[in-house]
């Protein structure tokens, strides 16, 4: 359930900050790009819909947590 609940704030961080503050994630993407990962200028040109889908997956992922706990 922990995981459930840590990818789910990971993503809804990622999704608004695609949604309000694209530029803090260009920076990070200069920083990683030195590194491992560089996020594409793709994502970028989508960024609404990747946000939007990335906030939805979080609902979902916590919904999913929530439901576990409840079941359990």
């Amino acid at each position: 359930m922990g995981l459930f609940i840590a990818i789910g704030v990971l993503s809804l961080i990622f999704g608004l900050l695609f949604i309000i503050a694209p530029a803090i994630l260009k920076n990070l993407n200069e920083l990683t790009s030195r590194m491992a990962i560089s996020i594409e200028e793709k994502v970028f040109t989508y960024r609404f819909g990747v946000g939007i889908s990335m906030v939805i997956a979080s609902l979902l992922f916590f919904f999913v947590a929530y439901y576990i706990k409840i079941k359990g």
